[in-house]
């Protein structure tokens, strides 16, 4: 029995590992990109980098990790099937059971491990990633101005034609400035430059003009023409890094907000789904497992992208059935515990009870 359990473990193991490491490059992509761009277009130092991609991996294990555990159940069994061997297992008298066992085990151990890191090791990573960029921003807040787009920074709306991000200089700076009385004051400038002074930047504006209408009569505006024009924002000052989001508090941070917010009377629906829903996504794994077993028996085909394709169309329902049990959730429709376990319960008894009737 243990050589029998050994070889399903070495025929899991595998293909378990690849999906983990191709569904957390996926969504890893998207910031490797951003990492990128922020490494050579926006002069962020290299250790800064490396150590904000770090700070985001975690949040997005909470998700390969279980897409992982489903599709190498799925190319494990489907392999097994499609070769016969479970057949001959069957066939030398030993339980079909006894080859679901270790799998189930290994799933379940996953599980055990995600309940923490889901609770306490993703937010507290998210927590550090808001932290470092949030230090970022303070030392080089033109990492906020993104090219040819429109932002609104208190009463300004700032279009920046060109940024030079290593430099600070701006090229083709157009700022509009909403006063109470309704009459907009625009800026033009052809090139300019930001200055960081404390909490505080400075737009250095260099070659522009102001123009300005006439409150008296609207028909009627003055422009006024300058060399230098210098304009001090709060484009620095970002929230509180203490206030902390529903994403970075733990396990026991949510638990006394909850407690504080009872006593208050004051609802906790979003508190309470995203408490459980950490513990429901810990033990999806598990229940991709159990669906896992007999959609790969039944596959009975080899190569690998029959399972990557079941495995994907399988979490794109559970995600499907999450998102809307968080919905129901957050809006008090259902009880937030009840809610986000939908999918876990759904898919998990539809996986039993398939299970039950392929040993039939």
């Amino acid at each position: 029995m243990r050589v029998l359990h050994r070889y399903i473990i070495t025929e899991f193991i595998p293909p378990t590992l690849l999906a983990f490491l191709l569904f957390t490059f996926i969504l890893i992509m998207q910031q490797i990109f951003d990492s990128i761009n922020l490494l050579i277009s926006k002069g962020v130092g290299f250790s800064s980098v490396i150590n904000l991609l770090g700070y985001t991996l975690p949040s997005l294990l909470v998700y390969s990790i279980p897409m992982a555990i489903l599709t190498g159940t799925l190319l494990c069994f489907g392999r097994l099937s499609s070769d016969n061997e479970i057949t001959a297992i069957q066939a030398s008298g030993l339980s079909i059971y006894s080859i679901f066992f270790p799998v189930i085990v290994l799933s379940f151990i996953v599980s055990i491990f995600l309940v923490s890191f889901n609770q306490e090791i993703a937010p507290r990573s998210y927590n550090e990633f808001r932290k470092l960029y949030y230090e970022i921003i303070q030392t080089n807040p033109v990492l906020k101005l993104e090219e040819r787009t429109f932002i609104d920074i208190k009463d300004y709306t700032l279009y920046v034609e060109k940024i030079r991000h290593k430099k600070q200089k701006l090229t083709g700076v157009i700022m509009y400035e909403m006063k109470k009385d309704g009459f907009p004051t625009l800026i033009t400038a052809k090139s300019g430059k930001m200055v960081t002074n404390q909490n505080r930047v400075v737009f250095q504006l260099f070659d522009g003009t102001i123009q300005q209408k006439d409150k008296q009569d609207p028909n009627r505006y003055s422009i006024t023409y300058f060399q230098n024009y210098n304009i001090s924002l709060d484009l620095a000052r970002t929230p509180p890094v203490k206030a902390k989001r529903i994403r970075q508090m733990g396990k026991s941070e949510l638990l006394q907000e909850i407690g504080k917010l009872r006593r208050d009377n004051i609802p906790t629906h979003s508190l309470e789904v995203e408490y459980h829903q950490r513990r429901s996504l810990a033990f999806s794994p598990i229940v991709f497992c159990l669906i896992g077993i007999p959609l790969g028996i039944r596959a009975r085909q080899k190569g690998k992208s029959i399972g990557f394709g079941l495995s994907l169309g399988l979490f794109l329902l559970y995600f499907f059935l999450l998102v809307g049990g968080i919905t129901l959730g957050e809006k008090g429709i259902a009880p937030p515990m009840l809610a986000v376990w939908i999918p876990n319960l759904a898919i998990g008894i539809v996986g039993i009870w398939m299970i039950y009737r392929t040993t039939k």
